[in-house]
């Protein structure tokens, strides 16, 4: 496993990141022995950053690994500031709902508090906006910018702010998802240390510029721009739900797709445009390892989230850490279908 500097927080992250939300059920199951393992065997393997949220399983993901950390022996401290490459770093994130935008402050202590809980934990290293940023509310779960939700003086920062002097949280986040003007007005405020990116052999726009014929949501080098600005990099998505695996199918167990996370990358369309890159996958790597490659590629990425399922999952994963990129013919052919077939 290598490690990366996770922006200016001063914390080292593995490079593959355990994500533990629903998509890849087994850290919302109640399958603790199987939790155990995975959790265990990503220790051992050289994972150190953990990432969970209490939208995933209404906080069973955060009482899962918190109870699968403690059992294997990790401490409850955080690091906040450690220049160091051993031990858990450990972040969630909060999900305000309508009913909460009348004090989002107050909302996000009170939320922060009960992950806290779940997790066994007195503090975290990252705390995590996990809502659509748009400029109004009329986005499906999202905070407005316009309506003080994240800035103004009983907002969501006010309440990271609070939680950071009470010594509960070390770092502040957001989930890259939603309008891109709203997501780049958060990058240049200065105020985030953190960005999950949407961004993956799909959809590269964090990363890489697109037409405006593409057909998936541009998000206009929000990576390039957050790591400009001295933030971490998480990057999400980039397996695309599955489709970006041998045999895509919703992981095996789902029976109908979840709500769209980025817009125009829908999943069956997503299928679609991942049945182009067959040649992706040959001697060297396998579809998904691509994918992760792909992603390594960025040098501002500070951690690519994956899901479990099982063993071999992770064990793929983790076999991209310092693997190289892809070969520039590959580039060559991913740029062309980025400008014609995915527009």
């Amino acid at each position: 496993m290598e490690y990366r500097s996770l922006g200016r927080t001063g914390i080292r992250v593995s490079e593959i990141g355990f994500g533990t939300g629903g998509i890849s059920e087994l850290m919302v199951s109640d399958d603790h022995e199987a939790q155990l393992r995975a959790v265990k065997d990503a220790l051992d393997l050289g994972v150190t950053f953990f990432d969970t949220a209490m939208g995933y399983g209404s906080g069973k993901s955060e009482a899962n690994l918190g109870r699968a950390l403690k059992t294997a022996g990790v401490g409850v401290e955080t690091k906040f500031e450690a220049e160091v490459e051993s031990g858990v770093v450990l972040s969630t994130k909060i999900r305000l709902g309508p009913e909460d935008l009348s004090d989002p402050k107050s909302a996000v202590i009170a939320s922060v508090e009960k992950s806290l809980e779940r997790l066994g934990r007195s503090s975290v290293d990252l705390i995590q906006i996990h809502n659509y940023i748009a400029p109004d509310r009329k986005w499906p779960v999202g905070v407005a910018l316009d309506e003080g939700d994240v800035f103004g003086s009983g907002g969501v920062l006010a309440g990271f702010r609070e939680l950071r002097a009470r010594g509960k949280v070390g770092f502040f986040g957001f989930t890259g998802i939603g309008d891109p003007k709203s997501l780049a007005a958060l990058v240049e405020s200065g105020e985030f240390d953190t960005v999950q990116t949407y961004f993956n052999l799909l959809n590269p726009s964090c990363g890489y510029p697109v037409p405006e014929s593409f057909s998936a949501l541009d998000y206009a080098g929000l990576l390039d721009n957050a790591v400009e600005g001295g933030m971490g990099v998480l990057v999400i998505r980039v397996l695309a739900l599955g489709a970006l695996t041998a045999e895509p199918g919703l992981l095996g167990f789902m029976d109908k797709a979840p709500p769209v996370l980025s817009l125009g990358s829908e999943y069956a369309g997503d299928v679609e445009r991942a049945g182009k890159l067959g040649w992706l996958a040959g001697e060297e790597h396998t579809l998904a390892q691509a994918a992760i490659r792909f992603a390594f590629m960025k040098a501002g990425v500070s951690t690519v989230l994956v899901g479990f399922s099982n063993a071999g999952q992770l064990e793929e994963a983790i076999s991209c850490s310092g693997a190289g990129a892809l070969s520039e013919n590959s580039m060559q052919k991913m740029r062309r279908l980025w400008e014609i077939d995915f527009s």
